[in-house]
């Protein structure tokens, strides 16, 4: 059996294969051979999400590690009023980075105890002698291989290793206006307790993600998040062709006009996706998402599916 590094990596180019040959098979209906290409890498792209799916299983828990450093946290002490409020605003944070990632707009409490159900954040042990904490969630990933809980924790990386305001920009699109707040409180907790913290969390792919929380990082930070304002979000109808898919969660839709729609879809649309082939007609609802810089009023809007229309 194959590592699951090595099993994306097989994934990601057979979604290249398929798009070429869809692609190829829209231009020329007729051909035996695209036609050929085209059930051969589907049959082999479902093998491989099966084989992704039962590897990741295997691994069962995600393991974050935690080190609190500081005043306020010397000699492996620290307030357990403030030890308790920590550990709940990285759990809101990464409860809401999966909702996002698995709904997208969609909320409500039957859905948020669902997402805490299945990824069980769990305290496992403070390490004798340290304020350095081990907490633990459930990969639980579906039938394609994809975990709520793994995709939060790139995706939380992803934003806290920004190195400017535009970057910053473009990596809060996955997180949504609700995520950063999250993301924020932590941020402004540590500033106003003087607690640094770092982060580290190996993937299932063998990748390691790493956060050095500093004094200066956490405040430099938190000022570029305190400058992004949430616009009310827009619905809007389109109708086209559809011109890309990738089951990673991203569209494209092509109007009669010209105009190219590119959008997110929350994993809760996967089985319906799966149902559309490249050059078919795609009629959905989708919600624009705008993030606003209040300083520079940069602007940074995204699309995400709502509904798809029959």
């Amino acid at each position: 059996m194959y590592s699951i590094e090595r099993i994306e990596e097989l994934l990601a180019n057979s979604e290249d294969t398929l798009l070429k040959y869809e692609n190829l098979l829209k231009g020329n209906p007729n051909s035996l051979f695209n036609k050929g290409m085209v059930k051969n890498t589907l049959e082999q792209m479902i093998e491989l999400r099966s084989n992704l799916a039962f590897e990741k299983q295997k691994r069962e828990k995600e393991i974050i590690d935690i080190r609190l450093k500081g005043k306020v946290a010397k000699v492996g002490k620290l307030p357990l009023d403030l030890l308790g409020e920590f550990a709940k605003s990285l759990s809101d944070c990464i409860i809401e980075s999966s909702r996002k990632y698995q709904y997208g707009n969609k909320g409500g409490a039957k859905i948020l105890t669902s997402i805490k159900n299945t990824v069980d954040l769990r305290f496992d042990r403070l390490v004798p002698g340290s304020t350095h904490i081990l907490v633990t969630g459930n990969n639980s990933p579906d039938l394609f291989g994809n975990s709520m809980i793994e995709n939060a924790l790139i995706n939380t990386f992803e934003l806290l290793n920004v190195h400017n305001d535009s970057e910053l920009m473009n990596k809060s699109e996955k997180y949504g206006g609700a995520g950063i707040k999250k993301l924020n409180k932590i941020l402004n907790l540590s500033i106003n307790n003087h607690l640094e913290f770092d982060l580290e969390w190996s993937s299932p792919n063998s990748k390691v993600f790493k956060w050095e929380g500093n004094f200066d990082r956490i405040k430099q930070l938190n000022n570029s998040i305190s400058k992004i304002e949430t616009i009310t979000p827009e619905e809007i109808e389109i109708s086209g062709t559809l011109v890309m898919q990738s089951l990673k969660g991203q569209l494209e839709i092509e109007e009669d006009g010209g105009k190219l729609f590119k959008v997110s879809f929350p994993m809760s649309f996967l089985d319906k996706i799966k149902e559309f082939q490249i050059g078919e007609n795609f009629s959905a609802i989708i919600i624009k998402n705008t993030l606003k810089n209040s300083i520079t009023k940069e602007e940074k809007a995204s699309f995400e599916l709502a509904k798809i229309l029959e």
